[in-house]
Order: C-alpha cells, then sequence, then structure tokens
C-alpha cells in the first residue's frame, strides 16, 4: 500500500474525515479563525456591495458560502432584508436553490410515485443564505434538479418560470442565460474565483457547434417535479458524462479585463463581484479562440489551428 494511501486511512480513522484535502481544508479554517478576529455586521457587507455596484433597481446573483463567515454578528435574514432594501422594488435578487442530493436523484430511476423536485418544499443544498432566502416571503423557485435558482423581486417570474423547458440547466430558457441579458450583478461570498454558474452557459450555447463542447451533453436525464401548485410533470433534460476539471483562476488572471473582475476582503471573508454580460461575452469569445477553462475534458484533440473542431469536422 503506498504512502498516501496510509495517510488517508490514518485521517480517515482518527479524525473522521474522508481524505486528506478535507483534512487540509479544516486544519486551515481553524488557524484562519484565530488569525482573522474582526467583527463585522450585515451593514458593513452592505456598504462593501455598494461600493461594488449594488443599487436601488439592480439584478443581483448571489453564491456563497456561509461557514466563511467567522466574524460576522447577523443573521441570514438580516443581510438578505438590507439587500431588499437596497435594490428596492425595480431589483430583483437571486440565489441558487439546488437540492443537495441532485447527483443522485438524476441517475436515479423514475418511478410512478416517486417525486425527486418539490418546488414548494426540497430544501436548498446551496448553502445556509440560500436555504433561508429559498423560504423568505415572496421569493419565487425555478423547477430544475439539476441548477435550480431562487428569486425575488421585479423579474421573479421572468428568471424561474421556464427552467423546466430548458434541454440543458444553462441554455436560453435558463436563469443563468437571462442573467447575461440583464446586466446582473454576480457576487460570489468566502468563494475564491467562482464566477458564478452561468459560465456554463458557454458550453450550452455551443454543444451544436463544436464537438468538444458537445461532449458536455451525452447523457439523457430526467426526473419528476412537483410544481407551486401540486401539479406533477417530468422533466427530461440533457447532461454530462466526461470527468470535468477547470481552472477558473487561470482564466480570469489572464484574460480578464483588470477593471472587470473586483474583490475586497471584510475580515476573513472574500467578495467578489463579476458582471453576467460580460463574463459570458468572454467565456464566448475565448471558446471561439480555442480556449477553455476545462483541462479535463481534454480539448487538445479537439483543436486544429487554434480552433475548436466543428461538429460536421473530422478530426484528422
Amino acid at each position: 500500500m503506498g504512502l498516501k494511501k496510509i495517510i488517508r486511512k490514518l485521517i480517515k480513522k482518527f479524525f473522521g474525515i474522508n481524505g486528506i484535502s478535507l483534512f487540509v481544508k479544516k486544519q486551515k479554517k481553524k488557524m484562519l479563525k484565530k488569525i482573522y478576529t474582526k467583527k463585522y455586521s450585515a451593514d458593513d457587507l452592505i456598504a462593501e456591495m455598494c461600493k461594488m455596484g449594488m443599487e436601488k433597481g439592480s439584478v443581483i446573483f448571489i453564491h456563497s458560502s456561509m461557514t466563511e463567515f467567522y466574524n460576522y454578528t447577523g443573521t441570514a435574514q438580516e443581510l438578505i432584508d438590507k439587500i431588499i432594501n437596497i435594490i428596492g422594488e425595480e431589483g430583483t435578487l437571486m440565489m441558487p436553490a439546488y437540492p443537495k442530493n441532485k447527483s443522485k436523484l438524476m441517475g436515479s430511476n423514475q418511478s410512478d410515485n416517486k417525486i425527486d423536485f418539490d418546488v414548494n418544499n426540497t430544501p436548498s443544498g446551496a448553502g445556509y443564505l440560500s436555504e433561508v432566502f429559498r423560504t423568505y416571503p415572496g421569493v419565487k423557485r425555478s423547477i430544475n434538479l439539476q441548477h435550480s435558482v431562487c428569486a425575488y423581486g421585479k423579474l421573479a417570474e421572468y428568471f424561474t418560470t421556464e427552467h423546466h423547458l430548458s434541454i440543458t440547466a444553462w441554455d436560453e430558457k435558463s436563469p443563468y442565460y437571462k442573467m447575461s441579458q440583464t446586466e446582473t450583478l454576480v457576487f460570489a461570498f468566502g468563494l475564491p474565483y467562482f464566477l458564478g454558474t452561468m459560465i456554463h452557459c458557454t458550453e450550452s450555447l455551443l454543444k451544436d457547434k463544436y464537438q468538444y463542447f458537445s461532449m458536455f451533453f451525452t447523457k439523457n436525464s430526467s426526473y419528476s417535479y412537483k410544481d407551486k401548485n401540486g401539479e406533477i410533470g417530468i422533466h427530461n433534460f440533457l447532461t454530462h458524462k466526461v470527468e470535468r476539471k477547470r481552472d477558473k483562476k487561470r482564466i480570469i488572471k489572464k484574460y480578464f479585463d483588470k477593471n472587470e473582475f473586483h474583490t475586497v476582503k471584510i475580515s476573513n471573508l472574500r467578495i467578489e463581484i463579476v458582471k453576467a454580460k460580460y463574463t459570458l461575452d468572454l467565456f464566448l469569445d475565448l471558446a471561439e479562440r480555442g480556449i477553455t477553462m476545462y483541462s479535463k475534458p481534454s480539448p487538445d484533440n479537439y483543436i486544429r489551428n487554434g480552433k475548436f473542431l466543428k461538429i460536421n469536422e473530422t478530426k484528422n
């Protein structure tokens, strides 16, 4: 048995953690909690968001990990209330709301009596803040097992009503594509170099044009859902079988305009913001130049003369 396997077994046995990386992450968090001790409030977070572009009428999407809010003195509810107060009636707030066990459900066999996704009751697996937001009065939720979205405000219906009609989770009927059409500001709290789920619109929009991106949608999947009125339906969609490994940090450092990727820290908490339209347009432009964030699946055999092979082209 190799040394790494022995270490993994020992860590799992004595610490109850499956994997060296998780062990290291846990120890790092313990250390950072001792280093970063400055307290901050919901008002402090709001002030930074406003400096980064949030204002009355803004369309905001938030990805978050509240486990990184080490020294936050407020509550999730308070933060949501204050954001909604800033953007007002003309604004819209959104967060992801996919279920915790979505991968298992997408691979399960359908049965007549099984409901995989209940839009009113299935908890969000996208973090504590998103789960609090899901139950916030007036919030609407899209029907999509893979990448459901919750929304509150003027454009909530526009973003959420067609997601169960999507062929992929990120096509033109999805909230993620629609974000790029409405100048949405995408925030990430405690998720370094995250960029946002809308970047996956790239492979969805190009799947019928280039062989490489078509690989991401080779699996037919389906699930049963219950809508807000209690009606039962089936959503058939395309997803992937291939292993994926991506390097968003490389793309940001090499290709992003310095004025289009902003980051700030409050205590330990890293806050990032990008514009959905700029980000998706950039990823689409890079793809047309034979550049992708993925190292797996490897693009090497799908590029000729610096361009991705089109669907009807041969590799040789």
